[in-house]
């Protein structure tokens, strides 16, 4: 068996490279594929020692590119696959740590709001507090916060207008947020 000559390469390199390339790109169209029919004929330089005939050779060289194609497509479609499922873990992720679309933040921003709100009406004077308490927190009517306060429906309306206008002024940051 007769070891294959670097003129003999050359030869082979220069009648197989333009076939080999066009065989690559009708299996997968990219440039990488140079990459792989280069490959090739490294393979056959390190290999040369077991294959002498022109027939083997070539087939050598076809099977060599038909595989390692098939390998990187196989390898893309790996990582492809990798980076969707990585993107879709991620996007999980930073959904979770949003504050608006997190059930933990939303409750700990109803307590907060509930809290300011409450200490708000605290602050409220007395009449105030209880004519507003009494119509909305309780939903009843001004003549029925009239009766229970003994007071004018006219004093009621006063009252909770009073409560109103300082409770907008109060919590009035909360409605520019």
């Amino acid at each position: 068996m007769e070891t294959i000559t670097e003129d003999h390469f050359r030869q082979i390199f220069r009648n197989q490279y333009s076939a080999l390339l066009n065989y690559a790109l009708t299996l997968f169209a990219d440039e990488e594929v140079k990459d792989i029919v280069q490959e090739a004929f490294v393979e056959l330089w390190k290999r040369r020692d077991t294959l002498n005939d022109d027939d083997h050779i070539k087939a050598f060289l076809y099977k060599t590119v038909y595989t390692r194609t098939l390998n990187m497509v196989r390898h893309r479609h790996i990582v492809q696959g990798y980076s969707e499922q990585k993107k879709q873990i991620e996007n999980r992720r930073m959904k979770y740590y949003q504050p608006d679309q997190s059930d933990v933040m939303r409750h700990i921003e109803s307590r907060e709001l509930g809290r300011q709100i409450d200490t708000a009406i605290d602050e409220l004077p007395e009449k105030c507090r209880m004519a507003f308490t009494l119509s909305y927190l309780h939903g009843m009517k001004n003549k029925e916060i009239s009766g229970v306060m003994k007071i004018s429906v006219r004093t009621v309306d006063t009252h909770i207008f009073k409560a109103l206008r300082y409770l907008r002024g109060r919590l009035g940051f909360l409605a520019r947020e």
